[in-house]
């Protein structure tokens, strides 16, 4: 797998006329008591080796380690304002496209970069003549109980799989679901003020971490990833100059 940060300029020049480039983004956060604040980050590269290790048609840049996270500075985080995260967003896919990128794919860690994110890749697709995509890895899963969350039972399962010697002993879950993740009405989602704290950070009750359930949906989700770079790669590029008869261009 290819990484920018190891690769010369003339290499990166050769890929980008025919690959496509990976943009990882995480978070550094609290992840309750048992957890690292780096376990968004972790994991996201964890699919991303075991996705894309064996590729030689893709550039993964080094994960971008701070998204949003204010809703996590009651204990610890290191968080970028939401408009500096869309602004740093942005910045980045237009240099990975001044270096010769026309594919580009965003693999978020972190469920507080979603919006900025999905904005980032709108507004560089509109800009530029690529093709600009964005996934979380944990949307590529068929759904599970208890997934995302934060710091609960999924993402303890994936770090005890991964990483089990970051994970410490488990604490008690939240008494309830945080009003944020409860479903009240279909399609409706509330932000309370003060929500995160009082679930002591924690979205559901962690367990002890079911490692092989972890491993499983770690290998559920880099087979996705790859489909997300072939998916890319089948896909024609657009022209410099779409017209209303061809709006998608044609170039290869």
């Amino acid at each position: 797998m290819p990484r920018l940060a190891e690769m010369t300029r003339e290499q990166v020049a050769d890929l980008a006329a025919h690959g496509v480039a990976v943009l990882p983004i995480g978070s550094l956060e609290q992840h309750g008591d048992h957890l690292p604040l780096g376990t968004d980050s972790l994991l996201l590269e964890e699919v991303i080796e075991r996705a894309l290790d064996d590729r030689g048609d893709v550039a993964v840049s080094p994960t971008l380690p701070f998204g949003f996270s204010g809703h996590h500075q009651f204990a610890v985080a290191l968080s970028l304002p939401p408009k500096t995260l869309l602004d740093v967003l942005g910045a980045l896919l237009d240099s990975l496209v001044a270096a010769g990128f026309r594919r580009v794919l965003v693999v978020n860690g972190h469920g507080g970069n979603i919006e900025m994110m999905s904005q980032a890749v709108k507004l560089a697709a509109l800009d530029h003549a690529i093709l600009a995509a964005c996934c979380s890895y944990w949307e590529l899963l068929e759904p599970r109980p208890g997934a995302p969350g934060h710091a609960g039972s999924f993402e303890t399962s994936l770090m005890a799989s991964a990483h089990p010697a970051l994970v410490r002993p488990p604490m008690d879950g939240p008494g309830e679901l945080p009003l944020f993740d409860r479903r009240l009405v279909r399609g409706l989602h509330v932000e309370r003020h003060g929500e995160w704290p009082r679930s002591g950070g924690v979205t559901d009750d962690p367990g002890d971490g079911d490692a092989a359930a972890g491993a499983a949906a770690l290998a559920e989700a880099a087979a996705r990833l790859g489909q997300c770079v072939e998916a890319l790669l089948d896909l024609d590029l657009p022209s410099d100059d779409p017209t209303p008869e061809n709006p998608e261009g044609a170039a290869r």
